[in-house]
């Protein structure tokens, strides 16, 4: 009886022991009685007082960061000091001590996500989240499309580029060193979450995972391209009338390079015959798979001496990207005995990207030129191992590429590559190869690395070189008075309308021609109108002697060069009203001539009382106000009827995008005849006056609305939401009650989904994050020491366990900034420093 019990005990002891520690077996176990296959983690690791998820709760003082580090590679000691906001302020005698000392302080607050990002960009997201067969299934096609596209291997090449340079390739080695440092010495209780919540451990960091950030990067701010839906509307359209409605150029836009006395210089022969978009095609083609959301842009500017009360320059920045949590950007100060710099660092790589030291300022906003190029590609045959091109047999390359799937071992694929780059998409039995400026290697690190120690303009114009993709409207201004602005990357020299379409393979014309000389990038070096900004719109006027193509906002750089005009003696505060903007100057520029064309007489009592909600509307789309609801409602339905002859084309097969809104302004304003006004599917001919009218009586009934049944409040149908990186919801944060719009200066776009809408009769929201500020700076140089401010949405923690996972986001969501501790010695502010590290 004793050896029964001793035995019964034993097997449950040992089921147990397998059931708490084995997250295989209790994922079987449950998976066997659900009936459903069921993640597990190791429910006793996870659960242990002493190492599992308890050990990540924070008190507010902060995380246990061992007061010291002993590594034989540093020079000399390096003083780490972490602020009462956990920013690391860093301390050491050379340049490679410093960034090692970068790469120690950001895995000990970010390694989670450092890593998790690399494997998004590499197309490895299936080893670590594929957790059940549904995400096998969804991860393995998302990693496959991003190995297709190249940037795992663009990330490669762009290593052994950085190997050519061994002084830089030495800095972004100990980055990676510095986080290494941290790895080795971590337990299974000091992981992050979401390693014990997933199973698994980190990896060793390299130089590669680097490089592979910098990439993805890139990838978010130039992966859009509507070639596709552009052939689609050619073919159907033909020429003259798809002109009428997809004209390049905005008249009332005001772009970056206003000066015309720029353009006057002779440019690299291109050639000026039109391109021919690609036709062998029998169906419509697909839409991009990946459309960008609105609102991933950026503005900045700076103002010269005459323009401040203080007779410095003022630079701000604000660049508009996905809000995640944990935050895209790392607050870091770096100090040697060269430089002393602060900003905002890219966690996972080295320097700083939007920031400032005792000398200079710099920001970034996305240039938005078009640098993805889609080709048809004709094979010699089944074995795709050539294909023709100048009439004469092109051997292609065969990469055999080995994706993991956690759960369900090794998935071979090959990936196909030519001369112009990789075989991403097939449509009908059609392959399509794509020329993306990404896939080159760049050594955008090293611009950031070299800005670190800038000290005037000169030394700015040699750190900016380096920059090739995602170009970036760099602007910079110095202590002694300089202000510059540089549209900075490899421009492709294209002959007009090439890069709008899928271009035919076959041919040498259809390829790019080079890129602009440096010396023609349009940039502007103290102009006279005494400020440098830009906020995505274009670049020059077509007055200009290139041809240049991308994917521009037309509302926020008209407004912001409008109000830089007209200040004067400008401080810190008008500074923050411009960043904290919310007026919509595409709202200014329609309403008024929605008003005039709508036929009040036609309106019903109810659709009357819905018109007056506009009364006295200032174009503010702030959180509380309802007319932005209804405006953004209404300009979707006028948008769909004006269009009609999309949603025609569009059941035949053929998808096509909405012209730019600054079309629809075009046609309000100067073609009130036009043919487009009329709808295809009626008898009548409609006039401007019935397509506005009507497209507002439907507004009544499809604006959301309250359980009272009136027109919600914009920040309620924004729903900003700030989701954790892996879409653990309860990371997240969700409906976060914000104003702004993607055409304001506070572009906090929204994520309501109106067609979808339509379709379901109820309030749709997307399920993405949204996109917005992610980053506000405001630098104001002195003769000494700068004054800075700034704040993002977010905390300095990846920890959702810690007080500084999120503590700055109410402050960011009501306007607020933070000073900047901008420390000369490691002796200065000692009542604002929480921890101290000292690494030798």
């Amino acid at each position: 009886m004793r050896i029964l019990s001793f035995v019964a005990v034993l097997a449950i002891t040992i089921f147990l022991f397998l059931f708490l520690n084995s997250s295989d077996f209790a994922s079987a176990t449950v998976g066997r009685i659900t009936k459903k296959e069921t993640f597990i983690p190791p429910m006793g690791k996870l659960l242990s007082p002493s190492s599992g998820f308890w050990r990540n709760a924070e008190s507010k003082t902060g995380p246990s960061l061992s007061s010291s580090l002993s590594d034989g590679s540093l020079s000399a000691p390096v003083e780490l000091l972490y602020d009462d906001r956990m920013v690391p302020h860093i301390f050491a005698n050379n340049m490679q001590d410093a960034f090692f000392a970068q790469g120690y302080a950001t895995a000990s607050l970010r390694l989670w996500q450092m890593e998790f990002q690399t494997h998004a960009v590499s197309g490895r997201l299936a080893e670590v989240l594929a957790t059940s067969e549904k995400m096998r299934e969804v991860l393995l096609k998302m990693d496959r499309k991003k190995r297709k596209a190249g940037l795992p291997l663009a990330a490669k090449q762009t290593v052994e580029l950085w190997k050519k340079d061994p002084k830089t390739y030495e800095l972004l080695q100990r980055y990676a060193d510095g986080v290494n440092a941290y790895i080795d010495d971590l337990s299974y209780a000091e992981l992050p979450l979401e390693y014990k919540l997933l199973n698994y451990r980190p990896e060793k960091w390299t130089v590669l995972k680097s490089a592979l950030l910098l990439k993805a990067m890139a990838e978010d701010l130039t992966a859009k391209d509507h070639d596709f839906e552009m052939t689609n509307a050619y073919k159907y359209f033909g020429r003259d009338t798809f002109n009428l409605f997809y004209p390049e150029y905005f008249p009332e836009q005001s772009p970056i390079i206003n000066d015309t006395a720029f353009y006057n210089f002779e440019p690299v022969a291109v050639g000026d015959s039109l391109a021919k978009p690609f036709l062998g095609f029998d169906q419509g083609l697909p839409k991009n798979p990946n459309p960008q959301p609105k609102g991933i842009g950026s503005n900045n500017w700076a103002l010269g001496g005459k323009k401040t009360a203080s007779g410095y320059p003022i630079l701000c920045n604000d660049p508009h990207l996905k809000l995640n949590l944990p935050s895209i950007w790392f607050e870091a100060q770096i100090v040697t005995p060269d430089f002393n710099v602060y900003g905002a660092t890219l966690p996972g790589a080295p320097g700083i990207i939007s920031g400032f030291n005792q000398h200079v300022a710099w920001g970034v906003t996305n240039v938005a030129h078009d640098v993805r190029d889609w080709y048809a590609i004709q094979w010699t045959d089944e074995t795709k191992s050539s294909y023709i091109f100048d009439g004469e047999e092109k051997a292609s390359e065969k990469i055999l590429d080995t994706v993991y799937v956690r759960g369900a071992g090794f998935v071979v694929d090959t990936l196909i590559y030519t001369h112009f780059g990789p075989v991403v998409r097939t449509v009908n039995g059609q392959d399509y190869v794509l020329h993306w400026q990404a896939n080159e290697p760049s050594s955008e690190a090293k611009t950031f690395i070299l800005l670190a120690q800038a000290k005037n303009y000169q030394d700015y114009q040699a750190a900016i070189k380096h920059f090739s993709c995602p170009a970036q409207n760099l602007v910079f201004a110095c202590n002694n008075g300089d202000i510059a602005l540089w549209t900075q990357g490899k421009l492709p020299l294209r002959r007009p309308e090439q890069g709008k379409f899928v271009a035919d393979g076959r041919y040498s014309f259809n390829q790019w021609s080079g890129f602009m000389p440096q010396k023609h990038i349009p940039h502007e070096y103290n102009p006279q109108k005494g400020y440098v900004a830009s906020a995505n719109q274009h670049s020059v006027s077509p007055a200009y002697p290139y041809y240049t193509y991308g994917y521009f906002e037309e509302y926020r750089g008209r407004y912001l060069n409008g109000q830089l005009d007209a200040l004067s003696a400008a401080t810190d505060s008008e500074m923050k009203a411009l960043q904290l903007s919310n007026f919509s100057q595409k709202a200014q520029d329609f309403l008024p001539l929605l008003m005039k064309y709508l036929q009040r007489g036609e309106l019903s009592k109810d659709e009357l009382e819905l018109l007056a909600l506009f009364r006295d509307w200032d174009y503010e789309y702030t959180a509380e106000a309802v007319a932005p609801t209804i405006f953004e409602d209404w300009f979707y339905n006028l948008q769909a009827l004006t269009y009609d002859e999309l949603e025609e084309a569009a059941a035949q097969g053929m998808e096509l995008n909405y012209p730019d809104a600054w079309h629809l302004l075009g046609l309000l304003k100067r073609d009130t005849s036009s043919f487009i006004w009329d709808q295809v599917s009626t008898e009548k001919q409609e006039r401007i006056e019935d397509i506005v009218t009507l497209s507002f009586k439907e507004t009544l009934n499809t604006v959301p609305k309250n359980k009272s049944g009136q027109p919600i409040r914009w920040g309620e149908m924004k729903a900003t939401a700030l989701y954790h990186l892996a879409r653990i919801e309860e990371f997240s944060i969700l409906d976060l009650s914000v104003g702004g719009t993607a055409d304001a200066l506070n572009a906090v776009s929204n994520r309501y989904d109106f067609a979808a809408s339509r379709k379901a009769d109820s309030l749709v929201h997307k399920g993405g994050s949204a996109a917005g500020p992610s980053w506000r700076m405001i630098v104001e140089l002195g003769e000494k020491k700068p004054k800075a401010q700034a704040i993002y949405p977010g905390g300095q923690s990846g920890n959702p366990g810690s007080h500084y996972y999120d503590n700055m986001v109410q402050a960011w969501a009501e306007g607020r900034y933070n000073k900047l501790l901008y420390l000369e010695s490691a002796e200065e502010g000692k009542e604002k420093i929480r921890i101290r590290q000292r690494l030798h």
